[in-house]
């Protein structure tokens, strides 16, 4: 008897304790916007700008928190690679906040977001226009380094050069010491030994050939191009020495000459643009780019 009323206070009590704690409550604005963090904090960039957007539905009042959930929305979208999203969203809050302290950094996320996109000249095209908006001193210099770094991307040595020798006098140290790193590049960029797609096609209407060995082509490929267009030219010949104008031979075989002819001086302009576009691009590829948040 004593056992059973020990057990139903004890119940009893343990009840009690239970009902006085206060339910969790998992979706007030405090705990959304802390789900939304840690999963910005984990990498789960696209769950991230779903929280935050739901975050946004509980904030009436305009101001700082809501501009600064707006660009992390925005940042979420670039992060997990969907760039038009990135963009649109980036683009909202410079229309909803145009003086916010996020301004600045939305510009430049627009532009490196064009250049992640490998949209190169419309990264420059619109930091070039945003440049008069970017008040705050780092973006700014910041936007014009990537500038300078889209026009390596594109190939524009000389214009590369201009703003990183610019850039070298600038206050903001971490753009300032990579400013001459980008500078040797466009230097030595402009110094690669490419070839001359004119002096190409001009080297194989004298000698079949010679323009694809100028080009870099292994000697067989420069062979191939002489032999075919000699053979089939000496065919032709022949067959005009024998039976005149009236030749068949002579004019299919003519024929098939001048076509491997031109054939020979086109591919040979295209063999030299292949040859400098790997020179570049192999040359790129040693260049080490780290865009900043």
């Amino acid at each position: 008897m004593h056992k059973l009323l020990l057990i139903i206070l004890l119940t009893t009590t343990l009840l009690s304790f239970t009902a006085a704690e206060e339910p969790i409550e998992y979706y007030t604005p405090e705990n959304v916007h802390k789900f939304a963090d840690f999963l910005y904090q984990q990498g789960d960039f696209r769950r991230a700008a779903g929280e935050y957007q739901r975050y946004l539905f509980f904030i009436s009042k305009e101001g700082t928190d809501i501009e600064r959930i707006r660009y992390k929305i925005a940042l979420c979208y670039r992060f997990a690679g969907d760039s038009e999203q990135a963009i649109q969203n980036f683009e909202t809050v410079l229309r909803l906040h145009p003086q916010s302290q996020f301004a600045s950094r939305a510009y430049y996320q627009i532009g490196a977001t064009y250049f992640l996109m490998d949209q190169f000249e419309q990264s420059v095209q619109f930091l070039r226009e945003a440049l008069p908006h970017i008040t705050d001193r780092q973006q700014h210099a910041e936007a014009e380094q990537l500038i300078g770094i889209s026009y390596l991307m594109q190939k524009q040595w000389s214009e590369a050069s201009t703003v990183f020798k610019t850039l070298g006098g600038s206050d903001v140290l971490t753009v300032r010491g990579k400013a001459s790193v980008y500078h040797n590049y466009a230097e030595a960029g402009a110094q690669l030994p490419t070839r001359s797609p004119f002096l190409a096609g001009a080297l194989s209407t004298i000698l079949p050939g010679a323009g694809r060995l100028y080009a870099g082509f292994r000697i067989g490929d420069a062979l191939t191009s002489l032999i075919t267009v000699g053979v089939a030219g000496w065919q032709a010949y022949d067959g005009f020495s024998r039976d005149g104008l009236s030749s068949a031979k002579g004019w299919t075989l003519g024929t098939l000459c001048g076509i491997f002819y031109v054939g020979n001086i086109y591919g040979s302009v295209i063999s030299a643009r292949v040859y400098n576009r790997h020179i570049e691009d192999e040359f790129l590829a040693t260049l080490s780019i780290e865009l900043p948040y």
